[in-house]
């Protein structure tokens, strides 16, 4: 990620900047209070260089899209200085970011307003410590894991509080701004709490695609070219068609990750191939086995647990992206909020209780199975904290008998989701590219509740704007997971028709990544299970983790994906803990 971290000081000798993370800086900054270092991507890290008076100054990691002449420009060093000299800075913004600014007197910490960024901050010895890396400020503060927060990061399809997961450091994020006094340290948190419009007669399909591609159109700053993460799914589907749509015909090209026997691959590359494309495949070959280990342990810590371990094998292609220099990438990523298709098992078995707000019956439809690797104490905080979260939520959000099911669970998603698993990944992928989510901006969100269900439903929005846009681009099946199936399925038949198809021929991908991935790291996996750590480590229950690994060395595919949680979550654990 394209990463901060800092320290505001009352008293320079107390506290300074670890030297490793000094060495890693692509910026340093000193004035008497403050000393900050930014790195990663050069790209997307922006900051005063005109000013000498160090007293006074800004600094920004992410990317940044503002309206102007009915598109949205991205903005570069020179666009970010004229926002800042302004005082509403998030009314304007889109994209995803954290901003820096000071003078003698205060320092301000701004988060874009759904959560795509975020840093956190401690208070330690006369000084406040902030980062955007969890891990490196665990180091600086006698962290431990808050199990209670944690319990919906493990449990469920996602963490549901925007709190941080550990204890004595505090997570700024969606929308909120932290003010600091640089003399007395003293500060205070203005938390945003957005909610959207819900009037079903406002908008509809066309000014939301008018919308749409307002950002789609974003013209690349200065000499940077457009490309496009083309899956064989919707979402991209119909970013492409608002592409061949253009009016202006700007130059694109498309890319697609993983195996090139993957669905995904093929589908995507027939229609590059068939509307003349310039089309990439990246499918990086297994690194050695260090250097898996070396990038498990940033991929695990930058993304909190996001992912069991094997995910680096189709994460990391982001890498090849790396040598793209001057280039935008375009991702489909949270199209689904556009398809009402998050949170559907609860939605269809839920209702119910959601009504009634049965916290105990709510939860099993939400719930994830990663790996039962925790003493039953553990889980028992983690299962409490899961049940509080859901409450603070309900508290939150409008209620459901004012929206209706759907929006309420829609907006569910966009409050919990964007800033607990989309929001973390963003951050890990500005480390290598310049990357942005058309589907995710705030001021499109606004008019979600404000197109009528029925049009949202069954991809139906989706279906129009690619059928108004280019109706070429039906011909072609789509992909969900593993399979394909026929483009004129609406969602639930296109669910059993993927059910038949994994049934059938076996599911692709998710268990024999888990099983090649650890083979592929034996001896480490080996080490880590049977290592004094683990063994004495009082949260875990250890008889479980060994039948666990006894189950993965037979054979068991089950066993493969429970190990695979497992050790993602033990690397992180062993940087929290690590002095």
């Amino acid at each position: 990620m394209s990463w901060i971290y800092g320290i505001i000081h009352t008293d320079r000798s107390q506290i300074s900047l670890p030297e490793e993370i000094k060495n890693r800086a692509l910026k340093t900054i000193h004035s008497n209070e403050i000393s900050i270092c930014a790195g990663g991507n050069e790209r997307n890290i922006f900051y005063d260089n005109t000013v000498n008076d160090s007293l006074n100054g800004w600094l920004v990691v992410g990317i940044g899209l503002l309206k102007s002449n009915n598109s949205y420009k991205i903005l570069d060093n020179s666009a970010w200085k004229n926002l800042l000299d302004c005082t509403n800075i998030a009314a304007q913004l889109e994209g995803h970011y954290i901003i820096l600014k000071w003078n003698e007197n205060n320092f301000e910490i701004i988060t874009d307003r759904l959560g795509l960024r975020d840093i956190y901050f401690s208070q330690v010895s006369g000084s406040i410590i902030f980062s955007t890396r969890i891990d490196w400020l665990a180091k600086s503060v006698n962290a431990e894991i808050n199990f209670g927060e944690f319990g919906s990061r493990w449990l469920l399809f996602n963490q549901i509080s925007t709190n941080c997961i550990l204890n004595n450091i505090t997570r700024v994020t969606a929308g909120s701004i932290v003010k600091v006094n640089l003399h007395s340290l003293e500060y205070k948190i203005e938390k945003s709490n957005f909610s959207f419009a819900h009037n079903n007669s406002i908008h509809d399909i066309s000014s939301f695609s008018e919308k749409l591609e307002e950002f789609i159109s974003a013209p690349p700053a200065n000499d940077f070219r457009t490309a496009l993460s083309l899956s064989g799914g919707m979402d991209s589907r119909v970013i492409l068609s608002c592409l061949l749509n253009d009016s202006n015909k700007k130059m694109f090209e498309t890319h697609t990750f993983g195996s090139s026997d993957h669905p995904d691959y093929f589908v995507a590359n027939k229609i590059a191939n068939d509307f003349g494309i310039a089309h990439h495949n990246f499918n990086r070959p297994l690194p050695s086995a260090q250097d898996c280990i070396e990038e498990l342990t940033n991929y695990t810590n930058e993304t909190i647990v996001n992912g069991s371990a094997s995910g680096i094998l189709q994460l990391n292609n982001y890498k090849l992206l790396k040598d793209f220099k001057n280039t935008i990438i375009i991702d489909g990523g949270f199209g689904e909020i556009w398809r009402r298709e998050f949170l559907y098992r609860l939605l269809f078995s839920g209702r119910k209780f959601l009504h009634e707000k049965n916290y105990d019956e709510v939860l099993p439809h939400m719930m994830v199975h990663r790996a039962d690797i925790f003493d039953e104490g553990v889980k028992e905080k983690m299962l409490a904290g899961c049940k509080e979260q859901l409450a603070n939520i309900f508290n939150e959000l409008p209620s459901i008998e004012e929206i209706g099911v759907e929006n309420w669970l829609d907006l569910f998603a966009i409050k919990t989701r964007l800033p607990n698993y989309y929001g973390h990944e963003q951050s890990r992928t500005d480390f290598f590219i310049n990357s942005f989510m058309p589907f995710a901006q705030f001021s499109l969100l606004q008019i979600l509740a404000s197109i009528p269900i029925k049009s949202r439903k069954n991809a139906g929005l989706f279906k129009k704007i690619i059928r108004n846009n280019n109706n070429g681009l039906s011909r072609y099946q789509l992909v969900k997971g593993a399979s394909s199936h026929p483009y004129f399925l609406n969602t639930f038949q296109a669910r059993l028709w993927n059910f038949a198809s994994n049934k059938l021929n076996g599911r692709y991908g998710y268990q024999n990544q888990s099983q090649i991935f650890l083979s592929h790291i034996k001896e480490f996996v080996d080490d880590v299970v049977n290592s004094k750590s683990v063994n004495e480590c009082f949260f875990y229950d250890y008889k479980k983790i060994s039948k666990i690994y006894d189950e993965y060395n037979s054979g068991n595919v089950k066993a493969a994906k429970e190990l695979d949680w497992f050790l993602s979550f033990e690397i992180f654990r062993k940087s929290i803990y690590s002095n």
